[in-house]
């Protein structure tokens, strides 16, 4: 099977982009075996400080994005140096730089296709590769989508999220006319779902009649066990394996491989 790239995109805050990733590659790990990297393109590098706590601070500068990036637009042959956070998965982390380095990029020449050779280096050690997508539709996720097999959303029970979709979707059909994108959205998932908050339900029902089969069947409860984990920089499988938060990304990780399995099937006719 051929390296499978993944978005995790939402231009607002606060859905659990962060948590899903590192949940959903810890899955993807554990469950099938397979090499997982993480690329933290966060310029607020909450991947970065979840997966390594206070060990963040000496990561060499060297190993980061950001300098990674400052080579692909000096045309520097890349020497890519992803760290290790679990068995099967390492993380390719960023700091607050990134945020600085992200200014240059709007500069540069073809600055859509700067992920594209990063992930060209990747492929050859990994997989599946997860990008970690700023809250936001810049550049980064520009050239997050641009460089991606698929597409994942996630979403909360907030009034303002079929809203945020229609944002997300207006970007990817620009950057397939535009550029000749060919990253498919896999679907989407609700995070800190409530099934006893009446607007929760409400929005899901919504999401499922406007979006059909693009809904994920799967949820993600509200669970105090997935913010200890992130504390504790661990993945919920390590750190709560019977909790709500493990059994709900146990079901999105096999459901997430099912959809690659599937979409990739249809789109090569065997």
């Amino acid at each position: 099977m051929k390296t499978i790239t993944t978005a995790c995109v939402n231009h607002k805050g606060g859905v659990a982009k962060t948590t899903s990733l590192l949940n959903l590659a810890a899955g993807i790990a554990r469950l099938h075996g397979k090499k997982v990297c993480i690329i933290d393109a966060d310029p607020q590098a909450n991947t970065t400080m979840a997966a390594f706590g206070e060990e963040m601070a000496s990561l060499s500068t060297e190993v980061l994005l950001e300098s990674v990036l400052q080579d692909c637009m000096q045309d520097k042959p890349l020497d890519l140096k992803p760290q290790k956070w679990l068995e099967k998965v390492d993380i390719l982390p960023a700091s607050l730089d990134l945020a600085a380095t992200e200014v240059v990029m709007n500069t540069t020449p073809g600055r859509e296709f700067l992920f594209r050779e990063i992930i060209k280096v990747l492929v050859e050690n990994y997989e599946y590769i997860l990008i970690d997508c700023p809250p936001s539709l810049g550049i980064i996720t520009q050239n997050a989508l641009m460089a991606s097999d698929f597409v994942i959303i996630p979403t909360d029970g907030n009034y303002f999220a079929m809203k945020g979709i229609e944002k997300i979707h207006y970007i990817i059909s620009l950057l397939r006319r535009k550029l000749g994108a060919q990253v498919r959205i896999l679907g989407y998932f609700m995070t800190r779902f409530n099934a006893k908050r009446k607007l929760d339900a409400d929005i899901r029902e919504s999401l499922k009649e406007a979006l059909g089969e693009g809904m994920f069947e799967t949820t993600i409860r509200n669970n105090v066990a997935l913010g200890e984990a992130q504390y504790n920089a661990q993945s919920i499988f390590d750190y709560a394996p019977s909790s709500n938060g493990a059994e709900d990304y146990r079901k999105l990780t096999e459901e997430f491989v099912g959809r690659v399995k599937r979409m990739n099937k249809q789109n090569t006719g065997k």
